[in-house]
């Protein structure tokens, strides 16, 4: 469809980069006909804003509609605005600054100065890695002792009371609890009430189970203690943007940020995971393979050109080209598409290399 729309529903991106508007069905060349709203799917870059005046509206301008307030409103985007700004290095300079900080901030938990740390981003940028490294770090010497480190990593899906068991068993001072790709507990009612009496921002953060339980009777475990520990959550969830949309866990959300400290890694669109990849290879991530710099570059050049087709764009994916570059570094491109890209981009390819071989055919029939 092509023509002048008028926008019901501002640009909303996908995981993939991609989106969809909402606009009228009606061409405004054409008002006197009955308009319904209906949703196009888009890349950003193929329609052009315009305000009421009729000219061009900057990509950093933000439209309210007016879906919930019924007033229209032409606000900026900052951070938009920003990045436009910004050169790849720069970018890629001030994502390095946030997982720098990100270090420090596991470090004061580490030493119990903060008690309560929640930590948003996409997964497969190196959350976990930079956190776990971290700690790991702080702990040096108990392992080298041969003791056991002062935290503990929990992945996965947790249970109220398997919730209130690790709870126990890492409840003293500079024991530090990371909940990784644990999101599932922010929907489940006791849970999160367990979360949020461990996250108290009080003196004393005392937690209670108060129904009987065999398995806190065969571990002995007091249904009453005091938690003294430090806890990071790790969350593919955007806690203000889930806040702001009015989700089901809002309330459940802003409680949560209210007891502990927030940190949002910034790192939303294809763009940013790809200037993350390229900020990681540029620091060494791939040093253990021993590439020459040309490997290193194809490796980079593969994500960037496939990134709209990758199953993932993400560290691990990179690691995965990688392997294949190491295993085979004559042949690693057709193992790479065969395993690391979606299957519409296998047949777009095989649709190119068609094409492209009819091309050949009708020039060497031309020449004949």
């Amino acid at each position: 469809m092509s023509g002048l729309f008028t926008l019901i529903k501002p640009f909303v991106e996908s995981a993939a980069g991609e989106g969809q508007i909402t606009v009228s069905d009606v061409n405004n060349l054409v008002p006197w006909k009955q308009t319904n709203p209906i949703r196009v799917k888009i890349n950003q870059a193929n329609f052009q804003l315009l305000g009421s005046d009729g000219g061009e509206l900057e990509s950093h301008i933000v439209i309210d509609t007016g879906e919930k307030t019924g007033k229209m409103e032409v606000t900026t985007n900052y951070e938009q605005a920003f990045v436009l700004a910004e050169t790849e290095e720069e970018a890629m300079d001030r994502i390095e600054e946030t997982f720098l900080m990100l270090d420090k901030i596991t470090d004061a938990c580490a030493t119990n100065i903060i008690r309560g740390l929640v930590v948003s981003g996409p997964p497969g940028i190196g959350k976990s890695f930079g956190v776990e490294k971290q700690l790991a770090a702080a702990n040096m010497f108990r392992t080298l002792e041969g003791r056991d480190p002062k935290y503990e990593v929990v992945s996965g899906g947790v249970s109220p009371i398997g919730l209130y068991q690790k709870l126990y068993f890492n409840r003293s001072k500079e024991q530090v609890l990371v909940f990784d790709d644990c999101d599932g507990v922010l929907f489940e009612e006791e849970c999160l009430n367990l979360l949020k009496a461990a996250l108290n921002s009080g003196d004393k953060r005392r937690i209670c189970w108060n129904k009987e339980s065999r398995v806190l009777q065969v571990e002995d475990i007091p249904e009453v203690f005091d938690f003294e520990g430090s806890i990071i959550f790790l969350s593919n969830i955007d806690f203000e943007k889930s806040i702001a949309k009015g989700s089901r866990i809002s309330a459940h959300l802003e409680a949560i940020m209210s007891r502990c400290h927030y940190m949002d890694l910034e790192i939303g669109s294809q763009r940013d995971k790809l200037l993350r990849i390229k900020q990681i290879i540029r620091d060494g991530m791939l040093a253990p393979y021993d590439f020459a710099p040309q490997q290193e570059q194809e490796v980079l050049v593969f994500i960037n050109e496939n990134a709209e087709y990758l199953r993932e764009l993400s560290l691990r994916m990179v690691k995965k080209v990688a392997d294949f570059v190491k295993a085979d570094p004559k042949g690693w491109v057709e193992m790479a598409e065969a395993t690391c890209l979606q299957r519409e981009a296998k047949f777009k390819r095989l649709l190119a290399k068609r094409t492209e071989a009819a091309k050949r055919g009708l020039v060497l029939a031309e020449q004949v």
